[in-house]
């Protein structure tokens, strides 16, 4: 192969257009090759001319990707381990611990590590948007509505429980013990891709699996997204 030895015959520096470099080999072949616009033209010194005017690695064709929560949870095989945080009608706060959700042969297993539960049974939910932020419920802003309605893809609009025919989100209770331990819970109508873009949901007391929509179980405390 020849060897190209680079000459610049013009070049345009005309403020807002593109400029122009031309190659000329030993052959005496000329090649017009494009650069970047002037503000980058001093990359464009370094790196070189450009043959193709739309390369794979041009700026114009790197996309960025949305921002990930915080506490989005992170997928490990079979399991992901979901960051929760606290939450109230002001906002998602500092963090509450962790649930850890393991798909086996009888359902979703979900290992709550949580910090600052009460002793007794909390409501245990799978809301069907990935946010934990606040929004306008009832005309006053309340904890992780945004997180929207009990995951429902039958739309049965019933709150049924985690035995019933209703949500599929309606999980069994968080129960603590005076030591602030938590039980394991399983939900053995659901498989780990259900929860992607979701959102878990921790409330302030028991759930009565029958009153619409979260069974009397109170404000949501914690909260945490699966993307």
């Amino acid at each position: 192969m020849p060897f190209l030895q680079p000459v610049v015959l013009a070049l345009n520096l005309q403020p807002g257009n593109e400029g122009s470099c031309y190659l000329l080999n030993v052959e005496g072949d000329i090649m017009k090759l494009r650069i970047l616009p002037l503000p980058l033209l001093a990359v464009g010194l370094v790196l070189g001319c450009n043959p193709d005017p739309n390369p794979p690695s041009a700026p114009g064709s790197i996309s960025t990707p949305a921002p990930v929560p915080g506490n989005a949870g992170q997928h490990a095989g079979n399991s992901i381990t979901v960051r929760m945080n606290t939450v109230t009608a002001e906002g998602v706060g500092d963090s509450a611990g962790t649930i850890t959700v393991t798909e086996t042969a009888d359902g979703l297993v979900f290992k709550p590590e949580l910090q600052g539960l009460q002793a007794g049974e909390h409501g245990f939910h799978v809301h069907q948007n990935p946010s934990c932020e606040p929004a306008i419920k009832d005309g006053k802003p309340q904890a992780a509505a945004s997180a929207g309605s009990h995951f429902d893809p039958a739309d049965t609009s019933k709150h049924a429980g985690p035995d019933g025919q209703g949500h599929l989100g309606d999980l069994p209770m968080i129960r603590v013990d005076n030591s602030g331990n938590q039980q394991q819970v399983t939900a053995g109508r659901m498989k780990l891709e259900d929860l992607k873009n979701r959102s878990l949901v921790v409330h302030q007391q028991a759930d009565d699996y029958a009153t619409a929509p979260s069974g009397n179980s109170g404000s949501p405390i914690a909260c945490g997204v699966i993307l």
